[in-house]
C-alpha cells in the first residue's frame, strides 16, 4: 500500500518545484537591484560597508512554507530576492532609504525595531519590499520588473545582532529560556548604546574637521594646531592644493614621526620649507614618486629629520637622493 501524501505536502512540493524553475529570475533581479543601489548610493555620497545580494535557496523556501504555513507562497513571500545594505553609521540609513524610495517602486516598508516594541528581543534595521518598476522595463530587465525584492538596511552593529540572532536565538522567541532571553536583551541594548556612541564620535570628528578648515584663513592659528591625522591631512591640502593627500601614507608618517619634536603644524611646516628646493629637485628627476601631497611631506622629513629617515621605509633611490640633493636643504 503506497504512502499517502497530504494535500498540504502535495501543494508544498508543487510550490517548491515551481520556485526552483523560476529562481534564476530572482537571482537576476537581486543582482540588478544591487547594481542600481551601488551606483545611486555612490552618487549620494554613501560608501556602504557592504552590499550583498542573494536569491532564496530552494531548501530555505521549502522550510519557510512549512514554518509559516503559506497557502500561496510564491505571492506571499516577499524575500525570494534580497539585497542587504550595511552602513557604518545610523545617520547614513536615512539617505539610503531616500535612495531606495527614489529609485524603486516601494510596496512595503518595515521598521523591525518598531515591530519589536520595548520588551522583545532584537536590534534590527529597516527593510523595504520593492520592485524595479516600469522605469527599468525591457532588455536586461525582461520578466523581472514586477517581482518583489526585499532590501534590508542596517548598520554594522545591527548586522552583528542579526548574526547573533541567527546563531543563538530560537526560531520561536517564546520558546527561548528566560535566562537566555534576558542575556540576549542585554546584548541588544549594549549594541544600541555602542551605535549611539559611534554616531556621536563621527559628529564630533566632523565638527573638529570643520574647525580645522576654518582656521586656514589665519596661518598663525592654523599652524598652531597639534599634529594628528585630521590636521596633517588639512595641512597637506593647504600646502599642496593641487595634490590630494594619501590617507595610508599619512598614517605611516604619524607612525614614524616623533611627535615630541613636532608639537604643532608649525614645526612640520618649517621642515617642508627647509627642504623645498631639495624636494623639488628630486621631483624633477623622479616625478612618478610624487603622486600625492603626502609624498612631499615624507620626502621633506627624510631630507631634514634623521630619526624619521631611519624609521621610514624609503626606497634605495630616495635614500640616494637625500645625499645627492642634501646641499639644497636650507639650514
Amino acid at each position: 500500500m503506497g504512502q499517502h501524501i497530504s494535500d498540504d505536502e502535495d501543494t508544498e512540493q508543487a510550490a517548491r518545484k515551481k520556485y526552483a524553475d523560476i529562481r534564476p529570475l530572482y537571482e537576476r533581479l537581486a543582482k540588478e537591484v544591487r547594481h542600481v543601489l551601488e551606483a545611486k548610493l555612490s552618487d549620494a555620497g554613501i560608501d556602504p560597508v557592504s552590499i550583498i545580494h542573494r536569491s532564496k535557496e530552494v531548501g530555505s523556501f521549502a522550510d519557510k512554507i512549512a514554518r509559516k504555513r503559506y497557502t500561496d507562497p510564491l505571492s506571499q513571500m516577499t524575500d525570494l530576492a534580497g539585497v542587504r545594505v550595511v552602513c557604518a553609521y545610523e545617520s547614513e540609513l536615512a539617505t539610503v532609504a531616500q535612495v531606495i524610495e527614489s529609485n524603486f517602486e516601494v510596496r512595503e516598508r518595515m521598521d523591525k525595531s518598531v515591530d519589536l516594541g520595548v520588551d522583545r528581543m532584537g536590534y534590527n534595521g529597516k527593510a523595504f519590499v520593492t520592485a524595479l518598476g516600469a522605469q527599468y522595463a525591457g532588455g536586461r530587465y525582461e520578466n523581472i520588473t514586477n517581482l518583489n525584492c526585499e532590501i534590508q538596511v542596517r548598520t554594522i552593529l545591527q548586522d552583528a545582532w542579526a548574526i547573533i540572532d541567527h546563531q543563538l536565538i530560537y526560531k520561536n522567541e517564546d520558546s527561548t529560556p528566560e535566562r537566555l532571553r534576558r542575556d540576549l536583551n542585554n546584548v541588544a541594548s549594549l549594541l544600541e548604546i555602542a551605535q549611539g556612541i559611534f554616531d556621536s564620535v563621527r559628529e564630533k570628528r566632523a565638527t573638529y574637521i570643520s574647525e580645522i578648515q576654518q582656521k586656514q584663513n589665519d596661518p598663525l592659528a592654523f599652524l598652531a594646531q597639534p599634529l594628528d591625522f585630521d590636521t596633517v591631512v588639512a595641512y597637506t591640502k593647504w600646502k599642496f592644493p593641487d595634490r590630494e593627500p594619501s590617507e595610508k601614507l599619512t598614517q605611516t608618517l604619524l607612525r614614524d614621526i616623533n611627535l615630541e619634536d613636532y608639537p604643532t603644524l608649525r614645526q612640520l611646516d618649517a621642515i617642508v620649507e627647509r627642504a623645498s628646493a631639495a624636494v623639488e629637485a628630486y621631483r624633477n628627476e623622479n616625478p612618478d614618486w610624487f603622486k600625492s601631497g603626502t609624498d612631499f611631506l615624507t620626502k621633506s622629513l627624510g631630507f631634514v629629520d634623521s630619526d624619521f629617515r631611519a624609521k621610514h621605509g624609503f626606497s634605495p633611490r630616495t635614500r640616494t637622493a637625500f645625499v645627492k640633493f642634501n646641499d639644497l636643504v636650507h639650514s
